[in-house]
């Protein structure tokens, strides 16, 4: 846990494993968090770093952004 009381620590995301796809990313979080991780919706983006879709999922509340490339950000 951080000062936040966030699940998920930056130290925790600078370790997370290289992803190929959301699928693949998706399948880590739901069995590395269990029933704390939720997903979410998606939209599409057009230009940019993500391209193609964004899913917006969440971990007891605390949003994660994955691209469709595997690319996860996790907000603080």
């Amino acid at each position: 846990m951080t000062y936040f009381d966030f699940v998920i620590s930056r130290e925790d995301e600078a370790n997370f494993p290289h992803f190929s796809n959301v699928a693949e990313a998706r399948a880590y979080f739901q069995k590395r968090y269990g029933d704390l991780y939720n997903l979410g919706s998606r939209e599409r983006q057009f230009e940019g770093y993500w391209g193609g879709y964004i899913y917006f999922d969440d971990v007891d509340g605390q949003p994660v952004q994955i691209g469709e490339d595997g690319s996860v950000h996790v907000v603080y």
